[in-house]
């Protein structure tokens, strides 16, 4: 009976796993999967629980940071959000200067503030910054 309980738990857990993908859930699965070959080999309720206890530290302190680490590795770092807005080059719609403005960024039209000075409508901007829903731009430098 255990076995089966065992092995459902260590399902259960490897499919919690699939939905949040940060290991902590494919550590424990592992550490029932453990504690159900403890209870097939013929072990009891505490040695079926010192075989989940002691494969549960092993893999969420050992293995787990190992395959973190490895997985950002392997990650490309894309930037997102208004991160990836940073040094986007941009069209002043109408005239910016450090209290208003509006800038057609990305296809999008963005409300901006002059990081040094006024600019006029129609000239190229670079995003320096964005602060909340509003973009800071300083004027494009061109050759």
């Amino acid at each position: 009976m255990a076995v089966w309980v065992w092995l459902l738990l260590a399902g259960a857990l490897a499919i919690i796993e699939t939905m949040t993908a940060n290991l902590l859930f494919a550590s424990l699965a592992i550490s029932a999967a453990a504690a159900m070959v403890t209870a097939l080999a013929g072990g009891g309720f505490l040695a079926q629980g010192i075989a989940f206890a002691v494969s549960s530290l092993i893999t969420l302190a050992i293995l787990r940071p190992i395959a973190l680490k490895e997985i950002d590795r392997r990650t490309p770092h894309t930037a997102t959000n208004a991160e990836a807005l940073l040094g986007a080059s941009a069209k002043a719609r109408t005239a910016v200067n450090e209290d208003s403005g509006e800038i057609d960024l990305r296809g999008e039209v963005w409300s901006a503030r002059s990081h040094n000075g006024a600019i006029a409508a129609g000239e190229r901007v670079t995003v320096s910054a964005i602060d909340g829903a509003i973009a800071i731009v300083s004027k494009e430098n061109t050759p």
